[in-house]
Formats: structure tokens, sequence, C-alpha cells
């Protein structure tokens, strides 16, 4: 049995006319959209990790578990769990923190650390700004190289095994409705 509770994929619709709530984020009373995703009501107010989740764009992929708070005592993914009048989310409790940390962690092991020489080392990188703000100070998980090449053909984007964290997000970008029309263009002609 899963400690996480898995509510089913929410469909991403805008929230323009969605009625106002308010919900309780770590006790202070904050105002969102009921529907919305709880970790878009949360970025408004607060950093959380999620390395998974990029916009509303692609939607909750929910496969890294970094984004993990506790809603009236159960622990949820917030890129999966849509808004609803009066939750209680406590983002920073021990329960919350370890379990962010321990899926980080696995995480980690997908990914060769290693910051000082990285291309990716201009604070923009997600891996690096997300063990920050963790406090990773060593890995349970070492890196375990994966058994494929570096793949360089595409112009919209590499792949790098050693870089990939299997997030999800190239796959979810791929399965957009014109993913096919805007990867299918000879740009580089």
């Amino acid at each position: 049995m899963s400690l996480i509770e898995t509510p089913t994929r929410p469909t991403i619709k805008s929230h323009r006319d969605a009625a106002k709530v308010n919900i309780s984020i770590d006790r202070h009373t904050v105002a969102a959209k009921e529907g919305e995703l709880l970790v878009e009501a949360i970025l408004r107010e607060k950093e959380i990790p999620h390395i998974c989740y990029h916009s509303r764009l692609m939607g909750p992929i929910q496969t890294c578990d970094t984004c993990l708070v506790e809603v009236d005592g159960k622990l949820v993914r917030s890129c999966g769990t849509k808004v609803i009048s009066a939750m209680q989310v406590v983002r920073d409790s021990k329960h919350a923190q370890d379990a962010r940390a321990a899926a980080y962690d696995v995480i980690l092991g997908n990914h060769m650390l290693y910051c000082t020489v990285c291309d990716n080392n201009n604070e923009d990188c997600r891996v690096h700004n997300t063990a920050l703000a963790l406090n990773v100070q060593h890995q349970e998980h070492h890196f375990k190289p994966k058994p494929y090449e570096v793949d360089m053909s595409n112009p919209f984007y590499r792949y790098d095994p050693s870089q990939c964290i299997l997030c999800g997000q190239c796959v979810q970008a791929c399965r957009l409705p014109d993913a096919e029309v805007r990867t299918d263009r000879h740009w580089h002609q």
C-alpha cells in the first residue's frame, strides 16, 4: 500500500472563471481558485520543489514526488491534487520534508552530479537548485550509468543519459497535440 494518495489525473483547463476559495498553507489563509492544481497555489505564495511539473500546459506528470505536501493529514503530490475549499496544506512538515528528500535521492541515482564542471551550472538548473533547496548533503542512491549513447541528432533537444533524471517531461511534451507539427519542421535547414 502506498503512503502517497494518488488522485485521478486532473484535466487541465482554464480556471479564469473558477470560484475563489480559501485554503490554508502552513497555517496562513490563502485565496486560490477551486479546481486549480495545488502546486500552482503554493508557488504563488512560497517555493516548493517540483522537478517533473513544468506548467499547466504540460500538466502534472506525477513522477518525481518532490512536490509532496500534507493535505488534511495525508501525503499528496501537489502537482496532482486539485484545490478545494478549506483544505489544510502543510508544506514543510517533517513527514513531507523526509518524503521529498527520499524521492529526490532516488532521482539523483539517475543523474551524474558534477555541478562544478557542468555546462548548465548557471543557477538555472532545476536539479542543482532542488538539491540546494532540499539541503542534500550526500546521496544514498549513487549514480548508475545508463547503457545509452549521447544523442545529438535532433535539432530541438539533446539526450545525454548521464543528465537524464527520468522525470518524463520530454515524453509528456512529445504527447502534446501539436508536438508532431512543432518537431517535424526543418528548422535546421
